[in-house]
């Protein structure tokens, strides 16, 4: 797996052609389909984010601050997620979690549709927690879960 900064160009491309856990999710607290918003809204993002390829773009992963102290993680990915599962979760944890907190992160947080039950097993993996459900969440009435990290 390499990893390099967003660009619109393999953001579109992943953003077209996401699992179809990811595109429900996305797309459920979003307020149109467009893969095109979305991938500028993820150049938007800057410095804090990346994409992972094996050779094509296969995910975009990164943070967002909310706040001070608090951070908005997010993941999405192709069908092809499997081939750097293992890489990405371990950039995930050894880089990029340590680096919100060297950022001065306290909280890092996540929503997640309910029913895509592989992200929620990634996210436990990475070490998050279950805080809360909210009912009705998305923008179809979707329950989302939000998983949460918190700094030591």
């Amino acid at each position: 797996m390499d990893l390099g900064p967003v660009n619109y160009s393999d953001a579109l491309f992943i953003a077209k052609n996401m699992r179809e856990w990811d595109r429900k999710e996305i797309y459920a607290s979003r307020w149109n389909d467009d893969p095109h918003e979305l991938a500028a809204e993820c150049l938007s993002i800057g410095g804090f984010s990346w994409i992972a390829y094996d050779p094509e773009p296969i995910a975009i992963i990164g943070a967002v601050p909310l706040r001070p102290g608090v951070w908005n993680v997010f993941m999405f990915a192709t069908d092809k997620f499997s081939k750097i599962a293992i890489s990405l979760t371990k950039f995930a944890k050894n880089v990029m979690m340590p680096s919100l907190i060297a950022a001065g992160a306290h909280r890092g947080e996540c929503q997640s549709m309910a029913g895509h039950d592989d992200a929620h097993n990634w996210l436990e993996f990475l070490g998050a927690k279950r805080e809360s459900t909210s009912e009705g969440y998305g923008r179809g009435r979707e329950d989302f879960h939000t998983y949460i990290w918190m700094a030591n």
